[in-house]
């Protein structure tokens, strides 16, 4: 045992696994014991496991969805630097070092998940939720983290593997049961730094000499900027996937002031979106039964 070391020394068959795991982590994969443990569901001898409601259990049997086991998948990214052109005159510009690492980052967990679900034998996973953060000990690491319900349905299964959605169990038999498939799981992600005012903005005179109210041209154009290349980025992956459109998107933004001289010059955001692409079927709406038999 080393001076400052607690606990017994780690094994050589111990220093093998790791060295295997770091390189499975490092090519994409997920760590040999995850992978164990995900094909002993395959043979039916453990229970399923989720996080269905009640509701969501009882209406996706009905439809033929069979659950399988809790999955997720993780990736923690570290960021790259990028010179900024802040400052109260800067423009607006995509701080790509940052949009990349998320970008990254979140394909990568969902490639993780997607592979725990094939392991499990499932077609798809429902009711996705996605978590992403930053560490205050190191403004240099960002992640992503993906958890879900695999489940057994032919339906879901896409050309590609399992698909996933971040819709509930209920909304997948409302989609399944109207002829619409899912075809996969959407992110997107942008990071935009902007001035909080435009290069010539004129600065109305309020009353007492103090500035009147006006807008913030600046940040209000890196905010659309932001908007704009996650919608692009989405419409992308949806072609990608086969989709005609995607549905229950879902929104999250976060932003942070740039500061000079101890004032706010401009303001940095972080937009995410995280869709459920759709291939639309004519299928036509099932009748309501609406005679009560006496």
């Amino acid at each position: 045992m080393g001076l400052f070391r607690r606990g017994p020394s780690p094994s050589d068959a111990d220093r093998r696994q790791l060295a295997e795991d770091v390189e499975r982590i490092a090519k994409g994969g997920i760590p040999l014991a995850a992978e164990q443990r995900l094909s002993e569901l395959t043979e039916g001898a453990t229970a399923f496991t989720s996080d269905l409601s009640v509701d969501e259990f009882v209406l996706a049997k009905s439809c033929g969805l069979e659950p399988v086991a809790q999955v997720m998948g993780s990736s923690v990214y570290h960021v790259g630097w990028q010179y900024l052109n802040a400052g109260i005159w800067g423009t607006t510009q995509e701080i790509r070092a940052l949009t990349d690492a998320y970008n990254t980052a979140l394909a990568r967990a969902a490639d993780r998940l997607s592979q725990e679900a094939q392991l499990a034998g499932a077609d798809g996973v429902v009711g996705v939720r996605v978590t992403a953060g930053r560490y205050d000990w190191s403004n240099d690491l960002i992640e992503f983290m993906l958890i879900g319900t695999a489940v057994r349905a032919p339906a879901l299964r896409t050309p590609a593997g399992p698909a996933l959605t971040n819709l509930s169990g209920q909304d997948c038999w409302l989609l399944l049961t109207h002829g619409h498939r899912p075809c996969g799981l959407v992110g997107a992600t942008s990071v935009q730094y902007g001035p909080l005012m435009t290069w010539g903005q004129s600065f109305p005179t309020g009353s007492w000499g103090m500035l009147g109210n006006v807008e913030y041209a600046g940040a209000t154009q890196t905010w659309y900027a932001a908007r704009h290349a996650v919608m692009a980025r989405l419409s992308q992956r949806c072609a990608a996937v086969g989709a005609d459109g995607m549905v229950g998107t879902q929104w999250t933004q976060h932003e942070r002031p740039q500061e000079a001289n101890d004032r706010v010059v401009g303001v940095t955001y972080t937009l995410h979106a995280l869709a459920t692409a759709i291939a639309t079927g004519n299928t036509h709406p099932q009748a309501v039964n609406t005679v009560l038999p006496m």
